[in-house]
């Protein structure tokens, strides 16, 4: 079944200041704008072949396959990029072809094809480009409760850090992997230590399948944006990723506007960012970790944030999804282009782009458990553009 949207490109804005800070020296040419004349963004959408699944899932494209994780299940189902099935790997068992995780936290396919799931111990599998399993290993995640190691400690030690399982983003890049992560010793989290916090704590994770350990803590510290109405931030803390075949890392808080570019080294190469169209960001106050528990789901659902970032190597744009909260009916993403926005456009709910396959951009499955049904976007990037600089 495909349904056709027509949406329209919005032309772009003005140049939003980069953080500078003492890691780095952030700038962009003061006038850089890219002048769009309207067209159109042409949405299909694709429903896939109805499978057996709890419709929590995870979803990536590669080889112009589309993969589904089924998270509960420990189902990988394949499909071809007009949604009809093509076949089932893994199932619970103990067999090298299956697999033994009660619940998947979430995967990555590596560079070499290999798949990497995290199970919620700590635990790491790997099964080869065949899946067929290949190796194990646990990751030891110690909590310091007793507090034997003081704050400055706590925030440089990767042990003490945690998934955030609830959004979790896992990546990879040669063979590591990278995980969105929070500070876990309460006496060190965002409201209790706001100030500490937001110059020290990591937010995303590095552990190196070869050596079977933690690597880098890296996005270390918050942009200066968080430092103005900290607390009215604390549920909107976290931050959004990609690597590129090159290695550089693309960064977004979910709060901030600009969007941060490292080398494969962590190295600050430059910032960029505009921000989203007519977003909700009168977030909450928060004054204790209880009270962001208690208006945790609450604030996510209903304001504004960024919430996706994917670059495509193919054609080198860089997406940007984001929130606009409210009873808004749709969502904002961002096209970028060599850090030029170059398109800001409505699309469907829920929709973020997870890859390239000529000549369409294809989105993340979305389910629908209600309806009993598994699909996806697909759109071509129609619209031109050129930069102007003064």
């Amino acid at each position: 079944m495909k349904k056709q949207i027509i949406l329209w490109v919005v032309a772009a804005c003005t140049l939003v200041g980069c953080m500078k800070n003492k890691k780095g020296n952030f700038t962009l040419p003061v006038n850089s704008r890219a002048d769009m004349t309207e067209a159109n963004l042409e949405i299909d959408t694709i429903r896939l072949d109805s499978v057996v699944t709890s419709y929590v899932i995870e979803t990536s494209l590669r080889d112009s396959v589309i993969s589904v994780l089924d998270k509960y299940f420990g189902v990988l189902y394949r499909f071809n990029l007009d949604g009809s099935f093509k076949e089932k790997k893994l199932g619970r068992g103990h067999a090298k072809s299956e697999t033994s995780i009660g619940h998947i936290a979430t995967h990555a396919f590596m560079d070499n094809g290999d798949l990497f799931l995290l199970d919620y111990s700590g635990g790491h599998h790997i099964y080869d480009k065949d899946i067929q399993m290949k190796d194990f290993f646990r990751v030891i995640y110690e909590n310091s409760g007793d507090g034997s190691l003081n704050k400055d400690k706590l925030y440089k030690t990767p042990s003490e850090y945690t998934h955030l399982y609830n959004d979790i983003v896992c990546r990879s890049y040669k063979n590591n992997v990278y995980f969105n992560v929070r500070m876990s010793y309460p006496m060190c989290c965002y409201v209790n230590n706001t100030k500490q916090h937001l110059e020290e704590n990591a937010n995303i994770l590095e552990v190196k399948l070869d050596e079977q350990e933690f690597g880098r803590l890296l996005a270390v510290g918050y942009p200066d944006s968080y430092q103005k109405n900290s607390l009215n931030k604390a549920i909107f803390s976290s931050v959004n990723y990609d690597i590129a075949k090159n290695g550089d890392f693309y960064v977004t808080y979910e709060a901030d506007t600009l969007i941060y570019q490292y080398d494969c080294d962590y190295e600050q190469k430059k910032c960029f960012g505009y921000a989203g169209k007519d977003m909700d960001l009168n977030y909450r106050y928060i004054k204790t970790p209880k009270e962001s528990g208690k208006y945790w789901r609450n604030e996510r659902q209903t304001k504004g944030y960024y919430n996706w970032l994917e670059y495509v190597d193919e054609t080198g744009l860089l997406f940007r999804s984001y929130q606009k909260g409210g009873t808004r009916p749709v969502d904002g993403l961002q096209f970028y282009k060599d850090g030029v926005l170059i398109g800001d456009v409505n699309v469907p709910k829920g929709l973020k782009v997870c890859g390239y396959v000529s000549p369409y951009y294809y989105s993340y499955v979305m389910p629908n458990e209600e309806r009993e049904i598994m699909y996806l976007y697909r759109f071509k990037s129609l619209f031109k553009f050129y930069l102007i600089t003064s």
